[in-house]
């Protein structure tokens, strides 16, 4: 009688071994085993070089609580073992601390302790770090607002090729805060910055080009970087690109076209999109609005199949923190 009763459940096992095994067989099946034991092994790892005291991997070990990379999401255990690498004096555990600082996560929110931890990791030539000093310093958070000083960080991040930073000295130069007002040298910047993709700088570079400030004024280079911008994100971009389409600038007059960029940019909280709009779509006919409508439905589509493949741009105007080493 148990016999008649165990029989089943075995077979069922057997079935279930054999299914299994043939299915180990297939490609995804092996990647996914695969890709779970390396994580798994990698995390082991990790977790115990952290606790035997090697700043490198207590830097990891904190990037992935942060991240929730092969572990729970934990801000208080981040804080915890980037604190113990930065006080070693790593300089990529001392920004990051700085950072949970800036925002309040894993830590009370505290600019003055964000920034003392920035100051020792600029100190190494740590990039990020004097480009949050910088931003510190420009922004009066945690220390007092000194245009120079924050142009002279700055400076140093954006030697070593920063893209941000090599932006905000652009800035800095076309304002004449912290350092003497230049054009030329503002543009000089704005173009390394936007050759590495920085949408802010790319943005500044379409604005100098429509200007004639600092180069010759182009409406076309304007329009070509106003449109690398704004298929980053930037509003204000956007907007700028539209603005270009409504006036034929650089690019052909296509109302339809602007009317799409100006409201890209109007949901991006751009103030002056948003009347814009209202105007342009008094100047549309029907069957225009209607195109509209479909180019913005499609772009809307690109942007999130865009946004699942890349994940969430950075933006400049923030720290900067540092990933996994």
């Amino acid at each position: 009688m148990f016999i008649w009763l165990v029989l089943p459940l075995l077979i069922s096992l057997i079935l279930f071994f054999l299914t299994f095994l043939y299915l180990l067989r297939q490609d995804y099946i092996r990647v996914k085993v695969r890709s779970f034991a390396r994580a798994l092994f990698y995390s082991e790892t990790i977790q115990r070089q952290a606790k035997e005291g090697h700043a490198a991997a207590q830097f990891n070990l904190g990037v992935m609580y942060e991240q929730g990379k092969n572990v729970p999401q934990n801000f208080q255990e981040a804080a915890n073992w980037y604190r113990r690498a930065a006080e070693q004096g790593d300089s990529h555990a001392q920004v990051n601390l700085g950072i949970l600082y800036v925002h309040g996560k894993g830590v009370p929110q505290n600019s003055h302790e964000a920034t003392r931890w920035f100051q020792k990791a600029a100190t190494q030539n740590n990039a990020d770090a004097q480009f949050n000093l910088g931003f510190a310093y420009e922004k009066g958070e945690g220390l007092p607002r000194n245009p120079r000083m924050a142009a002279l960080w700055f400076q140093k991040a954006a030697e070593q090729g920063h893209a941000a930073a090599q932006n905000r000295l652009g800035v800095a130069y076309e304002s004449g805060q912290g350092v003497p007002q230049n054009l030329q040298e503002a543009t000089r910047w704005f173009q390394k910055a936007a050759r590495q993709g920085d949408s802010q700088a790319q943005n500044n570079l379409g604005v100098a080009y429509a200007r004639g400030q600092g180069l010759p004024q182009n409406h076309k280079k304007a329009a070509y970087w106003f449109r690398k911008a704004a298929k980053q994100g930037l509003a204000i971009a956007q907007k700028n690109l539209g603005g270009a389409y409504a006036e034929g600038k650089g690019v052909p007059k296509d109302v339809v076209r602007a009317y799409v960029w100006i409201i890209h940019a109007a949901k991006g909280g751009n103030r002056e999109a948003m009347a814009a709009e209202r105007l342009l779509a008094e100047e549309l006919m029907p069957a225009q609005h209607r195109e509209a409508m479909d180019l913005l439905k499609k772009r809307l589509i690109h942007l999130k199949k865009q946004a699942a493949a890349s994940g969430k741009q950075e933006k400049e105007d923030d720290f900067r923190e540092v990933d996994e080493a």
